[in-house]
């Protein structure tokens, strides 16, 4: 099957064959303040997982599902398009002596066994600006979420400081017309409006809304360094501040968003005890 977006280079940690080092590339990412700063405000809007069926689409390596499974979710499943992070997801679930409680799925969809049964939050960080059809994709994940299930969702926002810095750059002045922001694998860009459309289309109410990265804060290094950026850390403050408020919480570079799907959707089917016994034999399921 072709993937249904674009694929990461050989040399990223995504790819690599090698958990423990693919783990230790991901946390060593993870801990820079960029991502601490939306990975505290996915955790807030995620809000109280005890005993929620909780699916992490676009998992990577495992960190919100590692999560979920010791907030005390009932049910944890991560699913990503690369094998080899599924591997590292495993990998890290078992570090954390969580992995009896995560269920890994590899798909380049979102998997059609998932669709009969209803997540209570569902978790897309970093995802939509990936795939090709992201209207398709939000109606899937309506389809599998619980009446009055949760949806969080982050994108990087066109609406933004950084965009008009860092755009005007890349699009103006070097005519980079296909540049879509620090990842050479997105697609496209969201404003909160748009996004905010796409959402109540797909069947979601928004509720609320984050945002990081309000005043850049990585920045390229000055002549002679030996580093590649300059990192001004303590400007992530600022985003601790202002980035639940309004209307800061909607202009960071990143914007982060948490919708609930409508209570008139069907109602869920009852997952078994133990969902591996539900999931089928296919070759998806690592």
């Amino acid at each position: 099957m072709a993937p249904n977006r674009k694929i990461y280079p050989a040399d990223h940690w995504l790819r690599s064959e090698d958990t423990e080092r693919a783990l230790a590339a991901y946390l060593d990412q993870q801990s820079k303040a960029y991502s601490r700063m939306k990975n505290a405000f996915v955790s807030e809007l995620l809000g109280d997982l005890r005993g929620k069926r909780f699916l992490d689409y676009g998992c990577g390596a495992g960190l919100f599902t590692v999560y979920a499974a010791k907030q005390g979710a009932s049910v944890v499943v991560g699913v990503d398009a690369e094998e080899t992070a599924i591997e590292t997801a495993r990998y890290h679930a078992r570090t954390e002596k969580v992995e009896p409680i995560c269920r890994f799925v590899q798909s380049e969809d979102f998997p059609e066994f998932l669709r009969g049964d209803r997540f209570d939050v569902i978790l897309m960080k970093d995802v939509i600006e990936h795939v090709v059809d992201d209207d398709g994709l939000l109606q899937r994940a309506v389809n599998s979420i619980a009446p009055g299930g949760r949806l969080v969702l982050s994108t990087q926002n066109s609406l933004s400081l950084n965009f008009l810095v860092q755009g005007t750059y890349n699009r103006i002045l070097l005519g980079n017309k296909d540049w879509f922001g620090w990842d050479e694998t997105h697609l496209r860009f969201y404003t909160f409006m748009s996004l905010g459309r796409k959402l109540r289309r797909a069947g979601f109410a928004v509720k609320d809304w984050r945002s990081v990265y309000i005043i850049p804060y990585k920045l390229p290094a000055l002549p002679g360094s030996k580093k590649k950026f300059l990192r001004l850390d303590a400007l992530s403050g600022i985003d601790r501040v202002l980035g639940g408020t309004f209307p800061y919480n909607r202009l960071g570079w990143n914007i982060i968003v948490k919708a609930e799907a409508s209570p008139l959707v069907p109602q869920r089917m009852q997952l078994p005890e133990n969902i591996a016994r539900a999931l089928p034999a296919v070759p998806a399921l690592v």
